[in-house]
């Protein structure tokens, strides 16, 4: 793997210096230029969401409430007079996800699962409405105290949650759509994960006013570990405080599929309910 390293190492000094030529280079820049995909559920957002939660083949439904915590931070963006672009950061983001359920003498609620995030991103716009990017992460997944004891669980748990993975993918924008798709590869050497990952989006933005605006899309994801199996979720809201430096957006969200956080990423699942999103720069 050292020799791997190095190489794209010495590749990535040799891609600045030439790409730095005739740029100009900002150094710690306070935001960054890729459009979040805001409706991928493993988006670096910050967001809420009160769901219902549906499993397949089981007699009841609960209350779940995911939390995303997430902050970016580019470390260098060089522009070029033609209006290309290189960003290299990173980002980071906390999955949390509680679930509310109903005892018998009151309803009680817990830390259901947590995932955390790490990133290494790079980011090339080709020009003002298409961009690259390629991102290497770390995850790791685990079960919250209060479902462990709630469900007994005394075994160790499966952890297919915990790998590194390469993303490579393209964003188009249009003058009220944006359009991605991309696909991943697990490279940790000894996973217990399958190893390929596809990705497809889209959203739609329609104006109402300077400061609000209508907001849809859907985001497709097929994971080889659960045999390509669609995970779709789909949404349809309002974007308030849009050309602002903090929108955001309450939506009506759907999704369909194996749970897209925690070990218990086998559960086959509806979920319905209201997401509140803050987009981060």
């Amino acid at each position: 793997m050292k020799p791997i390293r190095i190489m794209m190492t010495l590749n990535l000094i040799l891609l600045l210096c030439g790409f730095s030529q005739a740029g100009q280079i900002e150094w710690l820049p306070k935001d960054s230029s890729y459009p979040l995909p805001i409706f991928d559920p493993k988006a670096a957002v910050q967001s809420l969401s009160m769901l219902d939660y549906n499993v397949e083949g089981a007699d009841k439904n609960v209350a779940y409430v995911p939390v995303t915590l997430s902050m970016r931070q580019q470390f260098v963006r060089i522009e070029q007079p033609n209006n290309q672009m290189l960003e290299l950061g990173m980002s980071f983001s906390v999955f949390s996800q509680w679930s509310i359920v109903d005892v018998g003498e009151a309803f009680m609620g817990g830390v259901q699962n947590t995932d955390y995030r790490i990133s290494g991103v790079g980011t090339y716009r080709w020009n003002l409405s298409t961009f690259l990017r390629m991102s290497l992460f770390h995850q790791s997944s685990h079960l919250g105290d209060d479902y462990i004891i709630r469900n007994e669980i005394t075994k160790a748990t499966l952890r297919t949650l915990n790998y590194e993975q390469l993303d490579l993918s393209i964003t188009k924008l249009f003058s009220t759509w944006q359009i991605y798709m991309g696909g991943g590869y697990n490279v940790s050497p000894h996973t217990v994960r399958g190893r390929g990952t596809f990705q497809l989006g889209i959203e739609y933005t329609r104006p109402l006013n300077m400061r609000m605006a209508l907001k849809t899309g859907a985001n497709l994801t097929l994971h080889e570990q659960n045999e390509y199996t669609p995970n779709l979720r789909g949404g349809l809201g309002v974007e308030v405080g849009r050309n602002t430096p903090t929108p955001f957006v309450i939506m009506f969200s759907a999704y369909k599929g194996h749970l897209p956080y925690s070990t218990l990423e086998y559960q086959k699942v509806q979920l319905l309910g209201l997401s509140l999103i803050i987009p981060i720069k």
